[in-house]
């Protein structure tokens, strides 16, 4: 079971049942799900629900985001780093102070010497996030877009056990 992550304005807590209707209303909007690869368009509650039983169950590791009583995204680990925010949320800084949590806790919890990440070439948002954490760039990926019925250019990152603790020392 995943425990929950503090930051200064967020709150990372695990999924549970009682979220279904504000992950529904947050991601179906497509200007979210495009940039996300295995997230339908119409997002759903049947949706919203298979996504709260996979995280349950312990086959997903999300985290939702809590900027007090307001549900603003997702982020986990589950063989690469990935998170989407609410529309209304972005450009606050919210993605990069969850992620630095996320990232910090799967380093303080694992032995592994790096973390994957990919996003959408046109996405420069994302792109900025990554950056801020020390990601650097390794290689051009397809990426589909459930949502979209289409593969989108993207980009594959990485970032190095190495890398972090200089960033967290530095």
């Amino acid at each position: 079971m995943l425990e929950t992550l503090k930051t200064r304005r967020l709150t990372l807590r695990p999924v549970g049942p009682e979220d279904a209707a504000v992950i529904t209303h947050a991601v179906n909007n497509i200007a979210v799900s495009q940039w996300l690869t295995q997230v339908p368009y119409p997002y759903t509650p049947a949706d919203a629900a298979w996504f709260i039983a996979e995280n349950v169950a312990g086959r997903m590791h999300a985290r939702l985001i809590w900027e007090q009583d307001r549900f603003i995204g997702a982020i986990g680990i589950d063989g690469e780093l990935g998170y989407w925010l609410s529309e209304d949320a972005w450009g606050a800084g919210y993605a990069t102070e969850a992620a630095m949590a996320v990232v910090s806790d799967f380093f303080a919890h694992t032995d592994a010497d790096g973390l994957f990440a990919r996003h959408h070439t046109e996405n420069k948002a994302s792109c900025n996030v990554l950056n801020k954490l020390g990601f650097i760039d390794i290689s051009a990926v397809t990426l589909y877009s459930r949502a979209l019925n289409k593969d989108m250019a993207g980009r594959l990152v990485h970032l190095t056990r190495s890398a972090w603790e200089a960033r967290a020392n530095g």
